[in-house]
């Protein structure tokens, strides 16, 4: 019953994450049209959640363990190396929403990412290859190609064919940030890799947005929703992600945060008009069925 409850809470982090990080997606959108530069968003999206997390860290982690010194190199090149593929997941990420809008790239990069975990489960002998993930990865493929066709025909109009590519992008960069967090050693805690990994993000951030040139908000409902990308979508989302995905399986954690780009996609829809065509649609139920066969792989390997 304790394993249970667990784990039941370990999947509400990763699936509240999600939620925060689909709302976030359209604040994003909203802020580049305003004016931000996508690398001056995701630099503030990393920096201003840093005191909060910094204050947990030296509150909660007491320990000797806790210190720098006192990590092991693989510890220290796993935090780094999860805060640097953050800040490049989320950079493309915004690329891509600059170019296409909030919901496509939103979808593509989340949806895809299970697909690349699993594929990198097998070819690294985590896991066999079995029936039900050569179904699932059928069903993600041609879901995927539904999603990211362009209307019409296939002759992109400007901008469409540097939007998928930055997010797929941003879907290898965020399959590389699920497997890091799953192989994190347990001696070091969610709080200490999420501090060190946002401050790698951090800095990542700053020497890119330096050399693009850094925007600044326009106006008091700017500095919100800047506001709201730094502190509540990354600080405490990737805190209840990188919780949850310790006690997962990697596909599904990665599996339990589908739910933004739904999120994503319904206040598009309802607050700024912004449809999914109707294969589009299609799509989106076949990734939606690859990824719940993913899941029950995921539940059937945890329950074994």
């Amino acid at each position: 019953m304790k394993a249970m409850n667990g784990t039941a809470l370990a999947w509400g982090g990763v699936v509240s994450a999600g939620v925060l990080w689909g709302g976030a997606a359209l604040v994003a959108q909203r802020l580049i049209e305003g004016g931000l530069s996508p690398w001056s968003l995701a630099l503030a999206r990393f920096a201003l959640g840093l005191p909060l997390l910094w204050w947990w860290h030296l509150r909660a982690d007491s320990d000797s363990s806790a210190r720098w010194r006192d990590l092991s190199p693989r510890q220290r090149a796993l935090m780094l190396g999860t805060g640097l593929a953050m800040a490049l997941n989320v950079s493309c990420w915004f690329q891509g929403i600059a170019h296409l809008g909030a919901a496509l790239p939103t979808v593509i990069s989340i949806c895809c990412a299970p697909v690349l975990v699993a594929l990198v489960s097998v070819l690294r002998g985590y896991e066999p290859l079995s029936r039900r993930m050569v179904v699932a990865l059928t069903l993600a493929l041609v879901g995927v190609a539904l999603v990211v066709a362009p209307a019409g025909n296939w002759q992109l109009a400007p901008g469409h064919a540097a939007g998928l590519a930055w997010s797929f992008a941003s879907a290898a960069l965020y399959a590389a940030v699920v497997l890091c967090n799953a192989r994190m050693p347990a001696s070091v805690s969610t709080v200490t890799a999420s501090t060190w990994g946002m401050t790698a993000a951090a800095v990542c951030m700053a020497v890119i947005a330096g050399v693009q040139g850094i925007t600044w908000p326009a106006d008091g409902a700017a500095w919100l929703g800047v506001g709201y990308t730094g502190v509540i979508s990354t600080s405490v989302a990737y805190l209840a992600f990188a919780w949850g995905a310790r006690r997962l399986s990697p596909t599904a954690a990665v599996v339990g945060t589908l739910v933004e780009p739904l999120v994503a996609a319904l206040l598009a829809w309802l607050l700024w008009a912004e449809p999914m065509l109707p294969r589009q649609w299609l799509g989106a139920l076949l990734l939606g069925l690859a990824m719940a066969l993913l899941a029950r792989r995921a539940r059937t390997s945890i329950a074994t």
